[in-house]
């Protein structure tokens, strides 16, 4: 028998159209009777061919037929068992081609391994995020009442997250048609639980998202698992508190939880209260993580009223808390019109503060920042989005490297497909066959991206959100992979199995190819450009990001903050105690009480009046109280005047220069010695500073006044540094702690500098900064390896043309060269093209601050040649390697 079919055959058209059609048709039917050679040598023979025809036509149908002889109708009698059939042969032949061809397997798998494993650990972050608070029950109904404050006519109006004391119980009684209305206020203490013994047991919480002092109607609001007591009656009376289960064990161990109700917990040192109730703690994620719920009448009945006052109209504070539920089918647009009326009824023009209630939905909390509060943490709604785009650019990089790589092997695959469609394969089944293998390597892609979830989450801790809990079988994760993995394996292979499925067997099986993917490679060269303009942006995204943050970090601050330590002993008369004992030390150079540091999370903002002959000038200032060494201590610059004199009250006034424009002095020295109101009251000015930064480059550098008060309680200390080793500043804070200890036995010693503060205000540019590197680095690993994949397979079809130049006396820069332009023009398009993009996301970013650096040219360009010598070192590797090999190894088979 001949086993090789003619090699120059004369082919009619419908003859190649006739043999396709004699095998589908053998491939496909169910009951196949008789020798199809023997049918199609019958019908050939009833034509009248040229004699040559004839002839190849039936040396064809006779090499084919070892594949094709009598298959019995048993062998396809059984769908199920034709279905497991082919199955188990999609996936061998799967394997056997992802085997056969290890670089690119290699390289698709881990590219897919990296898109997958950077979308499963967004996804994860996001739908964390996302989840806040979304388990209440009515959570759609609940909203909390913010509203916009005004200090005097000419005051500027802010948003508040918070209300005056006496609001809530007020609008309960007032606005009609609220369901539920229930305040709250966070408090700060330490705890006491009796033991029987003289000293009780002492729980250290200076945490503001623990205790809070809460109406009943809080329970009706958000719902809790009750463990013990009556949810109905547990917070009616004075001096009774709600514990969770978690506290109630830490205060009182594992005894039985109805032993616990009536126990006596102790808050501030004298408020007394009975524990009446246990609930179980929500372990969703939630704003909420109160531990500690005391009886909203506990307030008037003891000392919490000296901090509390339920009768206060004029004054707000962040730690006073309102929510209402609204009926069913209700809208917050319904009670607009009366929650306006009824800021204008109480809060009339004449008051100090002008406050128009409102409300805010509860899925709006968690991410909204201009409403502030004291437990909640704030997430950037616009980064989460950023994030997902990032994870989908990752993995669409990706799936493009498998289509890169997958329609350049597609001259090595084509016989291999003519061949199968000469079988009888039909062209879903060739599709079936190239997505299987897609998804076959992405699923092992997926096993070893679970994996690595865990390791890359533990590594990368500091840029997930504090209790992030991952369940990777949880049925939401599960649904995700699911998506994930067809959305991928469509993504990546359905456009290949798509061009392979297309070619004509005939022009195939004698090494000619139709696709015009597989000829000129335009696909491939657009998505290459593709790849490295998702992979410019994140590059100059990088560059700009940390430019931004050095500049953040070196610019002058206006005031020294070098080995400056604050230390918070909270309320109290022992903290000029305490700062009195750390003057003494030695290695202290200058110790100053007072409320803040001049820059930080913390300022507080007054009203200030100056009037002279024409008008008054009233407007928000912002507050720094401080003793006389404050100034000095912070090395803040003096313009004009002096610093002011020690005193044990509010005498005289320091403010800075823009506070003095805003006057209308044009010279720091004219606005000496004028008077400007506070709290009723006319101080002297007795100095100017230079402008320096109290809050973060976001904001404007705005008015502000440094004044000595008695409600300063916070110590920041001065370490002297001149000489010094670091062996000494530890033996300083060393000191500093025994100097505590001395006065607060009980209490924990902790301090902060104050660099480490200032840095906290930058925590989310830092975290952006970090999530964008990584991005760019997997964005330009997968990138390079698809190219580098691309490259090795060019220069493999280019082997003999390598050759022939070679003989021919072309150099192995030229040919270098030759391999590699091509490449680096698509960068350099690609470049072209993110400039604008990366451009325009940049300058959305930077709009955010007040302080930034510019956008210049050279930064573009610095990324297109880093892009540049990436991706030429990149090429040249395999450039080289080709350019370098024998020419007489690469013609010895012409």
């Amino acid at each position: 028998m001949n086993t090789r079919p003619p090699s120059q055959p004369v082919e009619p058209p419908r003859w190649g159209d006739r043999l396709l059609e004699w095998f589908c048709n053998a491939h496909l039917l169910e009951e196949i009777q008789g020798d199809l050679y023997e049918r199609f040598t019958h019908d050939v023979q009833q034509v009248g061919l040229p004699k040559a025809n004839r002839r190849y036509w039936l040396n064809v149908v006779q090499f084919i037929r070892p594949f094709t002889l009598k298959r019995q109708p048993e062998h396809y009698s059984s769908p199920g068992l034709f279905s497991s059939i082919m199955l188990r042969n999609y996936l061998k032949t799967s394997l056997r081609n992802l085997t056969r061809h290890k670089v690119s397997t290699l390289i698709n798998l881990f590219g897919l391994t990296l898109g997958i494993t950077a979308c499963l650990v967004i996804y994860l972050i996001t739908n964390y995020e996302l989840s806040y608070d979304t388990f209440h029950p009515d959570s759609e109904r609940i909203y909390r009442l913010i509203g916009e404050s005004q200090y005097g006519k000419s005051g500027e109006k802010h948003p508040v997250g918070f209300v005056p004391n006496a609001v809530p119980k007020a609008i309960r009684e007032e606005i009609t048609g609220l369901e539920t209305v229930a305040a709250f206020h966070n408090i700060s203490s330490d705890v006491l639980i009796p033991t029987g013994q003289e000293k009780p047991k002492r729980f250290e919480s200076s945490r503001h998202d623990e205790l809070v002092v809460v109406d009943p109607q809080f329970f009706d609001i958000f719902r809790y698992e009750w463990l013990a007591g009556n949810p109905q009656t547990a917070l009616n009376e004075p001096f009774k508190v709600v514990l969770s289960e978690q506290k109630a064990r830490t205060y009182f161990g594992s005894i039985p939880l109805d032993h616990i109700l009536g126990k006596e917990v102790i808050y501030e040192d004298s408020v007394r209260v009975s524990v009446a109730g246990i609930v179980k703690e929500w372990v969703q994620p939630s704003d909420f993580n109160f531990t500690d719920f005391i009886s909203f009448a506990t307030i008037r009945a003891s000392k919490l009223k000296q901090s509390i006052n339920l009768d206060q109209w004029t004054d707000i504070w962040s730690a006073s808390q309102a929510f209402v539920k609204l009926p069913q089918g209700a809208t917050p647009e319904q009670f607009t019109a009366q929650l306006q009326r009824f800021g204008k009824t109480h809060f009339t023009k004449n008051m100090e503060l002008q406050f128009t209630p409102a409300l805010q939905p509860l899925s709006d909390l968690h991410f909204n920042d201009e409403y502030d509060d004291n437990y909640s943490r704030k997430a950037h709604l616009p980064t989460l989005y950023g994030l997902m785009a990032i994870a989908a650019f990752i993995l669409l990089i990706a799936a493009i490297n498998f289509i890169n790589l997958a329609t350049a092997q597609s001259v090595q695959r084509a016989k291999e497909t003519g061949i199968r469609k000469v079988m009888g394969s039909s062209r879903a089944n060739l599709i079936f066959q190239f997505l299987s293998e897609t998804a076959l390597l992405t699923l092992i892609a997926v096993l070893i991206s679970l994996l690595l979830v865990h390791p890359i989450l533990s590594l990368f801790q500091t840029l997930t959100p504090e209790g992030l809990t991952v369940d990777l079988f949880s049925w939401q994760t599960l649904i995700f992979l699911f998506l994930v993995t067809i959305t991928t394996s469509l993504l990546s292979g359905f456009y290949p199995s798509w061009m392979l499925s297309s070619f004509v067997p005939a022009l195939t099986l004698k090494g000619q190819t139709t696709s015009k993917g597989g000829e000129n490679g335009n696909l491939r060269k657009g998505l290459i450009v593709f790849q490295f303009t998702v992979s410019l942006v994140f590059i100059i995204g990088t560059l700009m990001v940390s430019r931004q943050l050095n500049f953040m970090r070196n610019k002058d601050l206006g005031f020294s903050t070098n080995a400056i330590v604050s230390i918070r002993p909270g309320w109290g008369d022992k903290g000029p105690v305490l700062a009195q004992k750390i003057k003494q030390l030695a290695g202290v150079e200058r110790v100053t009480m007072e409320w803040f540091p001049p820059m930080g999370q913390a300022f507080m903002v007054t009203k200030l009046t100056y009037r002279d002959k024409k008008k008054d000038v009233e407007m928000d200032v912002s507050a720094k109280i401080g003793d006389e060494n404050f100034i000095p201590l912070y090395q803040l610059r003096l313009l004009a005047g002096r610093n002011y004199l020690k005193s044990d009250s509010l005498r005289e006034l320091v403010i800075n220069e823009t506070y003095a424009k805003a006057l209308g002095f044009k010279k720091p020295a004219d606005v000496l010695n004028k008077l400007i109101r506070f709290q009723d009251k006319a101080f002297p000015v007795v100095g100017v500073v230079a402008d320096f930064h109290e809050q973060s480059f976001h904001e404007k550098i705005g008015p502000v006044f440094i004044a000595n008060m008695p409600q300063a309680r916070n110590i920041s200390v001065k370490l002297a540094t001149q000489g010094k080793q670091v062996g000494d500043l530890k033996t300083t804070l060393a000191s500093l702690e025994q100097a505590w200890k001395s006065v607060y036995p009980d209490k924990k010693f902790e301090y902060t500098f104050l660099d480490d503060s200032i840095a906290k205000l930058y925590e989310k540019e830092q975290k952006t900064g970090q999530l964008v590197n990584m991005a760019t680095a997997i964005a330009i690993l997968i990138s390079c390896m698809g190219l580098f994949g691309l490259a090795t397979f060019t220069a493999q079809q280019r082997t003999k043309e390598i050759g022939v130049r070679k003989v021919l006396g072309a150099s192995v820069a030229s040919i270098v060269a030759l391999l590699t332009k091509d490449f680096l023009k698509l960068v350099f398009i690609a470049l072209i093209l993110a400039s604008p993009i990366a451009w325009w996301a940049m300058h959305q970013w930077l709009k955010d601050f007040v302080y930034k650096v510019d956008l210049n040219w050279w930064v573009f360009a610095l990324a297109g040649v880093l892009a540049i010598s990436i991706a030429l070192v990149t090429v040249s590797f395999q450039s080289i390697k080709a350019a370098l090999t024998n020419p007489v190894k690469s013609l010895r088979s012409e």
